[in-house]
Formats: C-alpha cells, sequence, structure tokens
C-alpha cells in the first residue's frame, strides 16, 4: 500500500511541475493570443499547483505541512499588499495587453498636455497662400486613395532606400492623445486628437507643422469607458479623418460623426450616431474610419455593438440619414467600396459577421458568419476572381472567401480558413499571390493558394505598415520605422529611421513624397528621396 501511495506522490509531484512550463509551451507552439498572458500567469498557477502538492501529498504530519502552507499564504497576502502599496498601474505594456507597473512616486508616463503650446487653445483659422505643394500626391482617408494601405510601383515617386539617401525631417511637434492617423490633401495634414476633455479635429502645414485650424468637440473616450478598456486602451479618438471635396468627415471615439469645411474647420454638421441609435459605446471606443461614397453623395460609418444596425448612412451635405442597416452590430475595421463581379458594393467587416450592401439602400446582398465576441479589426482586401481577404486575432482564424452571383443571387463561401496570419490591431496586404501582415507581434508572409505560411519574422510588435511597391514599410510598436522587402524568399529588414520614441499604434501616412507618422504624444513629418527615374 505505501508503495502505491508513494507513486501516486510521485505522479502528483511530475504533475505539479510539469503543468505550468507544458502550458506555456502549448500556447507558444500554437501562437495562441493569449500566450504571454499565460507566460505571465502560469508561473505562479505552477507554484499554487507546488503548494497544494505539499499539503496533500507532502512527507510529515498534516498539521504540520498545514501550518506551513498557512505561514506561506500570509506571507503571499503580505507580500502582495506591500506591492500594491508601493507600486501602480500604468496602462498596459503594448498589444499584449500585458500590465505595467511602476513605482507610485514614479513621474506618470501617460501622455501629459503640458507639452502642447499653451497658446493654441483658440485656433483662428490660418489661409495658405499656396495651398497645392510639389511632390505631394493626396492620401485623403484612412490607409490612402482605395483604403487597402497599398501604393502600387508605378505611382510610387518617393524612395524607401534610406540607406543610399536619408529622409529628411521637417518638423516634429508635441500632439494629442489618441490612436489616429493623418488624410492629407494638397498642403493639409488632418488628424484627430485628446486634448483634456476635448476631441479636436486638427489641420497642420504639411511643411511646417504648424497649427492651421481646430474643431474641438465635448467629448472623452476615457471618461465614458469601463476602467479596464480605458486604462488598457489609451485616451482619445482612433479614426482616421476623410476628405470629400471641401468637406472634412470625421468620427469620434465616442460615435460623433462631424462634417466639417476643409478650408476653415467650420462645422457643416454633426451627428451622435450611437446615442441616436440607443447604443452603448464599444468597449475599446468608436475606432473606425468615414466611407464616402462619392457617387451617391452618402457618408457611411459603422455603428453600435450588440445588435443591428451594422452601418448607417448620412447625406454629404445635410447629414439627413440616408439608409441604415440591418445585421448584428458592428466590429472595429472600416467600411470599403469593393467592386466584386464588376458590381460596387459595400464591404464590412461586422461583430458576427462580413457582409456585403447595396450602395443605395444598405440592403445586405450576402453575409460570411464569422461568430466569436473579440474584437475583428483588419481592413477586408479584394484579390483577384471576386475574393476577399479578412483577418483578425483572438482565436478568431482568417479566412479567404468566394464571393459569387449567379442567376442575379449573391452568395459567398470559404475557400480556407487559417490561424497563421492573427492581425491584432492591424490589416493586410497582398502582392503576388501572398499576403504580408503584423502575426502577433512579428511581419508574417503567407501564401495565397492555401494560407500556409512561407516565412515569420522581425518582431515589430503591434504596428502597423503599408506596402509601397514591392516593400513594406512598417510602423514598429517602440516607434521606428523598418523597410521591409515584399517577396516570399525570404525576411530581409533593408533600413531602419528612428521617428518616435514610445508604443505607436497608429497607422502611417504615405502622401507622394511626405511620410506622416504619429503617436498619442507626438506627430512627425518626413521628406522622403525622390524615387529615381
Amino acid at each position: 500500500m505505501r508503495f502505491f501511495w508513494n507513486l501516486i506522490r510521485v505522479l502528483a509531484a511530475l504533475v505539479a511541475l510539469a503543468a505550468a512550463p507544458l502550458a506555456i509551451w502549448w500556447t507558444f507552439e500554437t501562437e495562441h493570443f493569449a500566450r504571454y498572458w499565460a507566460a505571465l500567469v502560469m508561473p505562479f498557477a505552477g507554484v499554487g499547483l507546488l503548494v497544494l502538492w505539499y499539503l496533500f501529498f507532502g512527507w510529515g504530519t498534516w498539521e504540520r505541512r498545514w501550518g506551513i502552507v498557512w505561514k506561506l499564504g500570509v506571507a503571499a497576502v503580505v507580500t502582495g499588499l506591500i506591492f500594491n502599496a508601493l507600486t501602480r498601474y500604468d496602462g498596459s505594456t503594448g498589444g499584449t495587453s500585458l500590465p505595467r507597473f511602476v513605482w507610485r512616486w514614479a513621474p506618470a508616463t501617460t501622455p501629459t498636455q503640458a507639452a502642447l503650446p499653451a497658446d493654441e487653445g483658440e485656433v483662428l483659422p490660418k489661409p495658405l497662400a499656396e495651398p497645392r505643394v510639389e511632390g505631394v500626391v493626396d492620401s485623403p482617408q484612412f490607409f490612402g486613395p482605395n483604403r487597402d494601405a497599398t501604393w502600387p510601383a508605378d505611382g510610387v515617386i518617393a524612395s524607401l532606400d534610406w540607406n543610399t539617401e536619408k529622409p529628411e525631417e521637417l518638423w516634429r511637434r508635441p500632439i494629442g492623445q489618441g490612436w489616429s492617423g493623418f488624410a492629407v490633401v494638397g498642403r493639409r495634414a488632418l488628424t484627430q486628437e485628446q486634448r483634456g476633455a476635448e476631441e479636436w479635429v486638427t489641420c497642420y502645414d504639411l511643411l511646417t507643422g504648424d497649427l492651421l485650424w481646430a474643431h474641438r468637440d465635448v467629448a472623452r473616450f476615457f471618461d465614458s469607458a469601463e476602467a479596464v478598456a480605458r486604462e488598457m486602451a489609451g485616451d482619445g479618438p482612433r479614426s482616421v479623418p476623410t476628405v470629400h471635396g471641401d468637406h472634412v468627415f470625421t468620427y469620434g471615439a465616442t460615435g460623433l460623426l462631424n462634417c466639417l469645411r476643409l478650408e476653415t474647420g467650420q462645422l457643416v454638421w454633426q451627428r451622435n450616431v450611437l446615442e441616436e441609435l440607443d447604443k452603448p459605446l464599444p468597449k475599446w471606443g468608436k475606432s473606425t474610419s468615414p466611407l464616402v461614397d462619392p457617387e451617391r453623395q452618402i457618408v457611411i460609418v459603422s455603428a453600435g455593438e450588440s445588435g443591428g444596425p451594422s452601418l448607417v448612412a448620412y447625406e454629404t451635405e445635410t447629414g439627413t440619414e440616408a439608409w441604415r442597416s440591418g445585421g448584428k452590430g458592428a466590429s472595429y475595421s472600416s467600411p470599403r467600396l469593393i467592386s466584386l463581379h464588376g458590381v460596387t458594393q459595400i464591404v464590412s467587416v461586422n461583430q458576427y459577421d462580413v457582409t456585403g450592401h447595396d450602395p443605395a439602400t444598405g440592403q445586405e446582398w450576402w453575409t460570411f458568419p464569422w461568430p466569436g465576441v473579440n474584437p475583428k479589426v483588419g481592413q477586408p482586401i479584394e484579390l483577384p476572381g471576386s475574393r476577399l481577404l479578412v483577418t483578425a486575432s483572438y482565436g478568431a482564424g482568417s479566412f479567404l472567401l468566394q464571393v459569387k452571383h449567379e442567376s442575379g443571387a449573391w452568395s459567398v463561401e470559404q475557400v480556407w480558413e487559417t490561424l497563421r496570419l492573427k492581425t491584432k490591431f492591424s490589416s493586410v496586404t497582398v502582392r503576388d499571390g501572398h499576403a504580408y501582415g503584423l502575426d502577433e507581434g512579428r511581419l508574417a508572409c503567407v501564401n495565397l493558394a492555401d494560407g500556409s505560411r512561407v516565412w515569420k519574422d522581425g518582431k515589430y510588435g503591434f504596428g502597423q505598415h503599408l506596402q509601397v511597391g514591392d516593400r513594406l514599410l512598417v510602423q514598429a510598436e517602440e516607434g521606428y520605422l523598418a523597410v521591409v522587402a515584399a517577396t516570399p524568399e525570404r525576411f530581409e529588414e533593408l533600413a531602419r529611421l528612428p521617428a518616435l520614441t514610445s508604443m505607436t499604434w497608429n497607422p502611417p501616412t504615405l502622401a507622394g513624397r511626405y511620410l506622416l507618422v504619429r503617436n498619442d504624444r507626438e506627430a512627425v513629418c518626413f521628406r522622403l528621396p525622390a524615387k529615381a527615374k
């Protein structure tokens, strides 16, 4: 009997010792999205298992074992109380969402408004004597002219050969909080930022960084969201302005949709989308950018979570609601106008599905179910043959979809699914039959024929990237910029440029030879070398 008891005791000890390392190994081997949390939490769980093993299987009397375990428990509680007294939670370390703790007496690492010029409280519109500037190619909306973060080689006028000639820094300036990017039209660069209790839409001079005008709304995502989300996600707006004609459309983190005049920032009309729909604020704030349909003169935005509508359209001139779709609720991806089988339609990645809509009425033409409560952020990417690539993280999988149009009826079917392309905050780009994206912090190349991974390398964190001809321009989470060859042959980083020095989730903007990058602390404009003819 003693032999069997000792055998059980040894086996239980092996399980207690191996459980945590095996769990950590499994999460990293399978590339589980929570693997960094597993690496943080599982060692504590392993210690707990060892303590339980000692309590129930250890040598010595029960009273002696219980006395030791009780004292260890008291020591753990006291240690926790001391840790809590000496440190404070200071938000997330990055896209992994791991917590950051600092000494209570340490200065705050979160951005402050102190660095912003004090004389910008009231900003009068400043005219531009010359609104156009040589070397600018307009980038009037999120991820560029086509909303796909891709600049074909024949349209690129800037050189990314930075080892031969470095980019020229034109200006650098403090900026309000938020994860917005820039839209650029002519000499005007527009973004959104949080300054105190107000959301600002700001227009800067592309050449000098001077503030030309600002529109201000009393709104703050931090004050509106639940505590954990606001601490991890940070303050401020997340979307990129959309410029159409002489109007600018912006969508704030709390659901304020503005139509402003491009030259002056004067408010034309405003809609409080979520309030009008009686929908709660999404956990991580409204993070989608307005889409303008120039043919029908409407602006389309994603709506609320937890039930439809998923999209709402407004007339660009008046702000009158044009239509609202059905659906099960929106997520964090921005809608796109995409031509499938020669028919232009709105493609939207929503909370529980991907849908195609009639731009004139919002009618849902086709639906691909995509269950899961976690956020879906990546843009839908069109491929030849009326196919779509949609990507996400949090175990949701990424899919290649075939959209069909037969006998007047629309349908969609899955071609393949993969967990080898997990875009958490970012989107993918496509070139020559391969997709490139930041897969949980590392750059990955995937074969579009079957979804298999070709390579994965480069620790760029949870940043963003653009595809510029045969190069990938990567905005690393740490703030620097990297140029990587867009080739399935191998991972090859070609150049690096120090740009920002703190956590950066904002998308970069390429406008011809001008490159704008920002985070929640500062913004920088570079003039890139001219492409050799």
